[in-house]
């Protein structure tokens, strides 16, 4: 089984940060077994959605930028603090901004929001290898593609 644990893409500040959704259902399969009578979405999930946004960001960012298009693998998780629980109904939101991008690395704070209240944030890093797959590459822009349907682009309005 394969996790999307973003639905939607929502807001893009290129080279400055991301935000995007998660709206957790009972029907995720992970009630199942977590907790039965007591649904609560893991926190490893929460943290692989937020990894899934920052690694996208970077991902998006190299072909923004005309460079090869590497595939951002999470390297350390830094810091990372869960504040409270979430569960069906609830609707995440999740943001990454951007603190590094080098050629072979990046690193990005990221936090999840619960009703505008904070429930996870931390700090990733991922390390960038090469896509030799072209089905694969093919099948992550594609994904890009839905998720970033009705996406905001903001116009990074500080000074140089």
């Amino acid at each position: 089984m394969r996790f999307h644990l973003i639905d939607r893409i929502d807001e893009i500040c290129f080279g400055k940060y991301i935000t995007a959704v998660k709206c957790i259902t009972l029907a995720d399969e992970v009630f199942n077994e977590h907790f039965p009578g007591h649904p609560i979405f893991p926190g490893s999930l929460i943290q692989e959605g937020l990894a899934q946004l920052a690694g996208s960001f970077f991902e998006i960012m190299m072909d923004r930028l005309n460079l090869p298009v590497k595939y951002s693998v999470l390297a350390i998780v830094s810091r990372l603090k869960f504040r409270k629980a979430a569960g069906p109904g609830d609707k995440l939101l999740y943001r990454a901004d951007i603190k590094t991008m080098r050629e072979d690395f990046g690193v990005a704070d990221v936090l999840a929001q619960l009703d505008g209240v904070v429930i996870a944030d931390g700090e990733l890093t991922f390390s960038f290898i090469e896509i030799n797959d072209h089905k694969l590459l093919a099948s992550r822009q594609e994904l890009y593609r839905i998720c970033m349907k009705n996406t905001r682009i903001v116009e990074d309005e500080s000074p140089a």
